[in-house]
């Protein structure tokens, strides 16, 4: 039978099949090359990017040798299918870290490909000042290691298989839909599919501008609006693709600046604590019992002042950590700012006296005679680096600290302005000083030292306490910083009568290093000649011996094996125990404060202890005679 004597709704189905079977052929060739290659560019431009910031992380790790700081982001890399080892060789051909997936056993050998990533750094060469005429020699990139990643083509023919099938079922299906339309269809259905085959054609080879006019209803209008929402499906992940890709570079590089800038951190801190470590360090081998007294001092001197920078620089680095994490805690009291200050410029008025510098400190009366709201320990932080800093970089001349009290405003504002008449700050740095670690000259031969956090510590406060810092040139030469906080007037003190006691005061240290049972112990003695100290060395042992016996106070450590100082405040508050329990404890971050009154306890007291803070303590929870 020919064509001629078929019939019209078979000759329509032929019509409306062969064409749609011949798209579907084209299409599906073309979608299937297109995703097959998609599949391969995607998985090298993952490889590509992975090592990219895998390389960028190793600097630190190769050259400290602690290569376990790598194996959170090569876990990572190896959760990715297609990669199935990665190893880690030194330039001697040595095998510093190797690690393997899951799947990496199941494969064969032939069917792992490896791809080799060298870990570079450019060393700069070191000038001397003499030969500054000559002409610098260029850096030279060093090879710290290499990376050899296996790459496996199991899981991409995986996908190329699943893709075919896709495809296929998806092409057959269209043909059926084709033949049925076509028997069911007029001839003028043809003509707009012909259309939506060429538009679809043209999106396969790239052309997502254009549109398809919607000029049928019902099926063929669905087709051209569905064709016209792919081209615009298309265009759109076209767009968020190359925002990806533009962001994955910003990532990058964010990633290279701050390998950068740890690097240049930990070089820094290393020098700043290390100064202060070897003096102290230095003096106390010095000591002997052979030394004079006045050596015996002066040595003993030394090594303290050694000690308090270098925990001075540690409690500033935990506060600005603090601060970037929102834990930065505010404990406002009563306070008469210039008793606050009196024992802090003590020691800056000796420095300046030392230098050759006048200190100058003004209250206003207001300030004088006032009792303020204010957290003692952010303000003293806050006069101590303000005042330092002016110190630092003041060679002569003066250092005026100007404190003054604006009462017309509601809540009223304490003005905290410093003079100084020092080498000041060029105004395209005055950003910059306030960011943290940050000096106008960070190099190792820089003039001034410091870790660079006072202004930074100072802004941050002020931001948190509602207020505000202005840095300004001085009228003659130098700076004039200026700190403004909104604080609350009282009356008076607040405080408690204190409770008199004829009996001898009962103490209990809860310690678990036999060093620091020791130090407190003798602090306490020294305190409190009369009073009797108990030691317990847990907090099994320390409840045990308060059902025992009574005690006026507990000085309790946080950090102890089994049961710590926060579940043995909370078991001693639970059996009913009323005493004080100050906290011990040598972190001063995670909130700290809160966690040790929501454990039950009264107070606490940063390690390491002195003897003012700690008898000050004393003095405001036990009973006076």
């Amino acid at each position: 039978m020919s064509i001629r004597q078929w019939s019209i709704r078979r000759r329509i189905t032929l019509v409306g099949a062969i064409p749609a079977l011949i798209t579907v052929v084209i299409l599906t060739a073309l979608n299937l090359w297109q995703r097959w290659n998609d599949i391969r560019e995607d998985s090298a431009r993952q490889a590509e990017i992975l090592m990219a910031n895998l390389t960028a992380a190793a600097e630190y790790p190769l050259i400290s040798g602690n290569y376990d700081l790598l194996r959170p982001l090569i876990s990572q890399i190896l959760q990715q299918p297609a990669f199935v080892s990665l190893q880690l060789q030194a330039p001697t051909g040595a095998t510093l870290l190797e690690t393997f997936s899951d799947d990496y056993a199941s494969l064969e050998s032939q069917a792992v490909r490896y791809q080799a990533y060298p870990v570079t750094r450019l060393v700069e060469p070191l000038s001397d000042s003499e030969l500054s005429d000559l002409a610098a020699e260029p850096a030279t990139e060093e090879t710290l290691a290499v990376i050899i990643l296996g790459v496996s083509d199991h899981f991409i023919r995986q996908q190329q298989l699943q893709s075919l099938y896709q495809t296929l079922v998806s092409g057959v299906l269209v043909v059926v839909l084709a033949a049925v339309f076509g028997r069911l269809a007029a001839m003028g259905i043809i003509p707009p599919l012909e259309n939506v085959s060429r538009f679809i054609s043209r999106l396969a080879l790239g052309n997502i501008s254009g549109r398809i006019a919607v000029d049928h209803g019902a099926e063929i209008g669905q087709l051209q609006e569905s064709a016209n929402r792919l081209a615009e499906s298309l265009e759109q992940a076209g767009k968020d693709q190359r925002a990806f890709t533009r962001q994955l570079m910003s990532e990058q590089q964010k990633t290279q600046a701050a390998s950068r800038a740890k690097s240049e951190f930990l070089a820094m801190m290393s020098h700043e604590l290390r100064t202060p470590l070897n003096g102290a360090v230095g003096m106390l081998q010095l000591l002997s019992l052979e030394n004079s007294e006045q050596e015996f001092t002066e040595f003993k001197g030394l090594a303290e002042q050694s000690l308090t920078h270098l925990t001075q620089l540690l409690e500033d680095v935990l506060v600005v950590v603090d601060i970037e994490k929102n834990r930065l805690s505010v404990h406002p009291e009563a306070q008469r700012i210039p008793v606050l200050l009196e024992n802090l410029l003590l020691s800056f008025r000796q420095r300046a006296l030392e230098n050759g510098l006048s200190l100058v400190v003004d209250y206003e009366p207001a300030v004088q005679r006032s009792w303020l709201r204010v957290d003692p320990s952010l303000l003293r932080q806050t006069v101590r680096h303000l005042v330092d800093n002016a110190l630092k970089f003041t060679e002569q001349g003066m250092v005026v600290l100007h404190l003054a009290l604006d009462q017309s405003l509601t809540p009223a504002q304490l003005r905290i302005a410093v003079t100084d008449t020092g080498i000041g700050i060029a105004d395209e740095q005055k950003t910059r000083v306030l960011e943290a670690f940050a000096q106008v000259s960070s190099s190792f031969n820089r003039r001034y030292e410091g870790a660079g956090l006072g202004l930074t510590i100072c802004h941050h406060i002020s931001q948190i306490l509602e207020g505000e810092l202005h840095i300004e040139d001085n009228a003659g030469h130098g700076t004039r910083v200026t700190v403004i906080l909104p604080v609350d007037m009282v009356e008076s003190e607040s405080s408690q009568p204190a409770s008199t006691s004829s009996e001898p005061l009962r103490l209990l240290v809860v310690e678990d290093n036999a060093v620091n049972l020791k130090v407190t112990r003798k602090m306490l003695s020294r305190i409190l000649p009369a009073a009797a100290i108990e030691a317990a060395e847990d907090g099994n042992e320390c409840l045990e011996m308060c059902q025992q016996q009574s005690f006026d106070l507990v000085l309790l450590d946080c950090h102890m094996p089994g049961l710590d100082g926060f579940e043995t405040s909370r078991a001693l508050r639970k059996n009913g125990h009323t005493m004080p329990i100050i906290a011990c404890t040598a972190s001063t971050t995670d909130n700290i404060h809160e966690r040790c009154l929501q454990a039950g306890m009264s107070d606490y007291l940063p390690k390491p202890l002195r003897v003012a803070t700690l008898t000050a303590t004393l003095q405001r929870w036990l009973p006076q005679p």
